[in-house]
């Protein structure tokens, strides 16, 4: 019993049992034939291969069996040497293989007497003998290398179970490399995230400190803006009350002048008219005198002012010293009244 496996990655075991078929030599006029029974097997199941060098002929077969188990067999023989190598050709019937080897030279048997016939059949034993001999050699030969080709077999199932080791080893390794890179990528990744949130934080207060320092800045400027409108408004104000003080105190300087002006323009009216009154007083004066001495001079002749003037007697010089006396008393009476009621 020999076993192999099959190729990596399938995971199944293939056990093989080696066939030893029957075989058997005919020598025909024509031909030799060469029978092998292969019970079980199908026509698709067998190879045979004509080797020219040696010119031999290797027959080869696999079956499966129950399970995982395969039959195969493997036949070799040589090619006797008065057989045609191109014409040689097989059949199979019956669980039988038959290959037919054509001679190059066509022999008849002839009708040898007994003796003869014994003759032929002890040669023809020992051309069976020396083919089977033969044949035996082939398959100790066979066996041996079969024998070598499982040896082989053996030895590249080590280097392969050597290799799938070294894999498994390489792959364990390559895996705890690749571990231990994505555990440094992890750890790599975990830094790199911390430092920017790290990083975020630090750009966060520096923003809010640059923020709030701006809002007290903005702030010292608005208020100090404030200030500066104020002190401005009050200052404006300041100068808009002094500027009226100063335009108040010039209009009360300005109307005490103009009062003054106008005091002195009274005093002077003042003087003006009581030297006209004055004058006027003495021109009245003068008239009453005058008058008074009409009125003596009337009283004289016996006539008075007023039969005059109901008369129509009255001069002319009579009425203009009439009409001065009433301007006269007119003028005196505005004037007494204006000083009464003349402002302080």
């Amino acid at each position: 019993m020999a076993a192999r496996q099959q190729p990596r990655g399938t995971g199944l075991e293939v056990q093989y049992k080696d066939f030893v078929p029957k075989s058997d030599w005919k020598d025909q006029p024509e031909a030799i034939l060469f029978t092998i029974d292969l019970p079980g097997f199908t026509k698709e199941q067998i190879k045979v291969m004509y080797v020219h060098a040696s010119t031999m002929i290797r027959v080869t077969g696999e079956r499966p069996l129950a399970g995982r188990k395969w039959s195969r067999f493997n036949k070799v023989f040589t090619v006797p040497q008065n057989c045609l190598a191109n014409k040689i050709h097989g059949s199979f019937n019956n669980n039988t293989l038959t290959i037919t080897m054509p001679k190059e030279t066509i022999t008849k048997m002839p009708n040898l007497p007994e003796t003869s016939k014994t003759m032929a059949d002890k040669v023809e034993k020992l051309e069976e003998k020396r083919l089977l001999e033969e044949s035996t050699r082939k398959e100790k030969e066979a066996e041996a290398e079969k024998k070598k080709k499982k040896l082989l077999e053996e030895k590249e199932g080590i280097l392969r179970k050597l290799q799938e080791e070294a894999k498994a080893k390489e792959m364990a390794e390559a895996k705890k490399l690749q571990e231990e890179a994505v555990a440094k990528e992890k750890a790599g990744t975990k830094r790199m995230q911390e430092e920017a949130i790290a990083k975020e934080k630090a750009e966060a207060r520096r923003l809010q400190e640059e923020a709030k320092a701006r809002e007290m800045v903005e702030a010292r400027r608005l208020q100090e803006e404030v200030i500066a409108k104020e002190k401005a408004e009050a200052r404006r104000l300041q100068e808009e009350a002094k500027a009226k003080e100063m335009a108040e105190a010039k209009r009360l300087q300005k109307a005490a002048i103009s009062k003054e002006k106008l005091l002195e323009e009274a005093a002077l009216e003042k003087k003006i008219q009581d030297k006209k009154s004055m004058d006027e007083f003495v021109r009245k004066e003068k008239m009453k005198e005058k008058l008074s001495y009409s009125v003596l001079e009337e009283n004289k002749t016996g006539k008075g002012i007023m039969e005059k003037i109901r008369g129509r007697e009255i001069t002319s010089e009579e009425k203009k010293l009439m009409m001065d006396v009433g301007v006269s008393a007119f003028v005196i009476f505005a004037l007494g009244a204006y000083v009464s009621y003349r402002p302080e």
